[in-house]
């Protein structure tokens, strides 16, 4: 069985080039769960944080810290 990241290359590729007809049967094989929204209560968390975060209440990542810390963890 091929990896979950081998299986995505060939998806994303195969994506690329399969006609219309063929990429509508794979949207509707997958539509419920490609169409998705927040909850109220997702929204309202977010919302939550963002305001921590503009207090300065919260820990928040340069995007070269967020890098780094990412492939700290890959090792």
């Amino acid at each position: 069985m091929d990896s979950a990241s081998s299986l995505r290359d060939k998806l994303h590729h195969y994506i690329d080039i399969a006609d219309e007809k063929k990429l509508q049967a794979i949207y509707v094989l997958l539509e419920d769960e490609i169409d998705w929204s927040y909850s109220s209560e997702e929204i309202e968390m977010l919302h939550q944080r963002r305001q921590q975060h503009l207090q300065g209440l919260s820990k928040s990542y340069t995007v070269e810290e967020s890098l780094n810390l990412a492939r700290q963890q890959k090792k």
